[in-house]
């Protein structure tokens, strides 16, 4: 996987071709669209975590999250973040937006000590997250854009109709078991 970093305009990081083509498959496979419900926000929203509830759903989707608990994904998140997810409690989202969205800018929670995106072109390929001066990520298919949020680390989507499902994987270490 290839993967660069950029300092601008704030640290981030890029990679290409991130999930096993098996998890890629089983994320665009899930039949599920989420309106949402509060505008500028995900909460209040139906929700796709995966977890050990859903570990016979979603194999492939539930052998990525248990490598970020211990294994070669949570490794490389280290390796280029330089950041020690030990004692973090890693969570991994299905996202499925469609309808009316968007998102205000924002910094993440600081509890928050990863966020990653993984775009797809589950429907669509849609355009990639908005960062602070009009800076956008370009979207590509199985494409990993991630950071270490920070105050300064601003981010968002412009007001935008999804006509069919935005797909998209998050994944995030927290401090705290959410």
């Amino acid at each position: 996987m290839n993967t660069t970093s950029f300092s601008q305009p704030w640290p981030h990081w890029i990679a290409d071709d991130f999930l096993s083509a098996e998890c890629l498959a089983e994320c665009k496979s899930i039949q599920i669209q989420t309106a949402q419900r509060i505008p500028g926000r995900r909460v209040g929203s139906e929700r796709l975590f995966i977890t050990d509830q859903n570990a016979e759903q979603y194999p492939a989707l539930y052998e990525l999250w248990q490598s970020l608990h211990q294994g070669p994904v949570r490794e490389y998140f280290e390796y280029h973040t330089k950041q020690n997810f030990q004692h973090m409690f890693p969570r991994v989202e299905v996202l499925s937006d469609w309808g009316d969205f968007y998102l205000e800018p924002h910094h993440d929670h600081l509890e928050k000590r990863l966020t990653a995106m993984i775009y797809t072109n589950h429907e669509q390929l849609y355009p990639g997250t908005e960062l602070i001066n009009g800076y956008r990520i370009e979207s590509q298919d199985n494409r990993c854009f991630f950071f270490v949020p920070s105050v300064e680390t601003v981010h968002g989507y412009p007001a935008t109709h999804f006509e069919k499902v935005r797909r998209c994987l998050q994944i995030n270490y927290w401090t705290y078991s959410v």
